[in-house]
């Protein structure tokens, strides 16, 4: 099995990236863990404060299956489960106030997500548009975005007014 781990820093505190497949990344628990660099402290949102929504999915799903096809790969589709896993993470980043990945083979896998698998977070960005493009200027964002294994996705968006970066959006794809 392949394990493909890679944190990403073109844009600093606003962009964390996550690829794998196989069993637990426990192992690189560094990596999960880098909240310093990932947004620090900014100062996360009580439960109550945090609302989520994946209304976005087939918007999402439109713009990452027309950049796939212009680079040669296959369309994705809005995938429930990858909603309800990226949904949980988008949460989890903004009660937090920054961007970490966790334990990201596990959590995959307890959604019974198995094989490939990619996660890209961001935050501050308002819209999906802008979350996709900035996930588009960040190579490796770039490069889950065109796994070329990947022919599902899940998308979430979290907001917590007034507390950390506000929006966050966690983008899950998969075979």
């Amino acid at each position: 099995m392949r394990i493909r781990v890679a944190i990403v820093c073109l844009l600093g505190p606003f962009l964390a990236q996550c690829t794998g497949a196989g069993p637990s990344l426990s192992g690189f628990s560094s990596f999960s863990s880098l909240g310093g660099l990932f947004g620090g402290d900014n100062g996360g949102a009580p439960a109550e404060r945090v609302s989520t929504k994946t209304g976005d999915a087939k918007s999402a799903a439109a713009i990452v299956s027309q950049y796939r096809t212009a680079n040669g790969l296959s369309p994705v589709v809005v995938d429930p489960t990858l909603n309800r896993a990226a949904e949980v993470q988008a949460r989890a980043v903004a009660q937090a106030g920054s961007l970490s990945h966790g334990e990201f083979a596990s959590r995959m896998a307890s959604f019974g997500i198995n094989g490939v698998s990619a996660e890209n977070l961001v935050a501050g960005s308002r819209t999906v548009d802008q979350a996709m493009a900035r996930w588009k200027a960040s190579p490796g964002h770039n490069r889950n975005l065109l796994m070329p294994e990947a022919r599902r996705i899940g998308i979430a968006y979290a907001s917590s007014p007034g507390a950390g970066y506000e929006h966050y959006w966690a983008l899950v794809l998969a075979q």
